[in-house]
């Protein structure tokens, strides 16, 4: 009961708007800093939960960036916006996240009371890009309203219908890159402007895979063709790209150590950053999916992560809970540039670019 009426209290004071993140300053510890890059799931959907009080408590201490919300933490409106209430009265600038794409990904549903969001294949078919754009200003202030500023959203793949993952749900806005690219410039722009950050996924294209990451890697190495970078390409020339998410993909032509995108430097820092120019924010798909835990311990998916080049670490912590992962979050990223894994500077690269998408919130 003790917990409950905290709790209760909390959300009851919650605040009403964003503040932005916290900027880097010369004063943050390494574990500080390493605290933001932690975008964390838990269980539980609604404040009366151990799961939300171990949340509370974590955005008090300042030992995590954002919160992850999947579909087990979004059963009813009440309890979704409750949470995001708490949350926000603790930590006002940390991140809110979930998947709203529309369709069959729309984790705010109408059976919660949403409006409804049509998939993306539907909406290239049926409306032009303003209309869309229209669609999505809508659904942008009703995401808001719910408490949310990081959509993980939208879907940059190829549409093809024979893909389980992306086309089988219509996920995908098309087949050419120019169409993909409007739409999802759309989605995005009426996002930004409502106040959340959208990440583009799943580079580099998901959508001509045979194979599900949530259950092991993807080979994409025989499927895939360089037309699929060029939604991602048309993206950040436009200046629409701000944050990317990388798949649980692999691709020897690309990383000839056949290491999954979410871990491979060749994929993510020397293709995306380095020849396609991409300065933004990168974040990683769920660490926690069956493709990463069952190759990689945790600590190792973390510090491969970084030094791929990821600045925002996806962890639903709901498989196997652990309630003192930040605190090992913390330690292992000590530890790694204690021992030359990985460099102070590096991390600092990621809080600089997590403070440019910050200031678009």
């Amino acid at each position: 009961m003790q917990r409950r009426t905290f709790l209760q209290g909390m959300a009851a004071s919650g605040a009403t708007a964003f503040s932005a993140p916290a900027f880097a300053s010369p004063q943050m510890t390494l574990r500080q800093k390493a605290a933001r890059m932690l975008l964390m799931g838990f269980i539980g959907d609604n404040t009366d939960t151990d799961g939300a009080a171990a949340v509370a408590g974590h955005l008090e201490q300042g030992r995590i960036g954002g919160v992850l919300f999947l579909r087990h933490n979004v059963r009813s409106r009440e309890g979704v916006e409750g949470l995001t209430r708490l949350f926000r009265s603790i930590a006002p600038g940390a991140w809110m996240a979930v998947d709203q794409e529309g369709g069959a990904v729309q984790r705010l549903s109408s059976d919660l009371g949403y409006s409804p969001i049509p998939r993306a294949y539907v909406i290239s078919e049926e409306k032009t890009v303003e209309e869309a754009r229209a669609l999505y200003t809508a659904a942008a202030a009703e995401f808001r309203e719910a408490g949310f500023n990081m959509n993980l959203a939208p879907v940059a793949d190829v549409q093809d219908d024979a893909n389980g993952v992306i086309g089988r749900w219509g996920r995908g806005y098309g087949e050419d890159g120019q169409t993909i690219a409007a739409y999802a410039a759309a989605f995005i722009d009426a996002f930004e402007t409502a106040g959340a950050a959208c990440a583009i996924k799943h580079f580099p294209g998901h959508g001509r895979s045979s194979g599900d990451s949530h259950h092991g890697f993807v080979d994409i190495t025989d499927s895939w063709s360089q037309a699929e970078l060029d939604p991602f390409r048309r993206l950040i020339d436009a200046g629409k790209a701000h944050l990317i998410m990388g798949g649980h993909l692999t691709h020897t032509g690309l990383d000839p150590a056949g290491d999954p995108v979410t871990v491979s430097r060749p994929i993510l820092t020397d293709l995306l950053r380095g020849q396609m120019g991409y300065q933004g924010a990168l974040i990683t798909d769920d660490l926690d999916m069956g493709a990463i835990h069952e190759n990689y311990a945790q600590r190792d998916a973390v510090i491969r992560s970084i030094q791929a080049g990821n600045d925002l670490i996806m962890m639903s912590n709901s498989a196997a809970p652990d309630p003192d992962l930040p605190l090992r979050f913390g330690d292992w990223i000590e530890a790694a540039v204690a021992n030359g894994e990985l460099t102070e500077a590096r991390i600092d690269e990621s809080i600089a670019r997590l403070d440019v998408l910050g200031q678009r919130i």
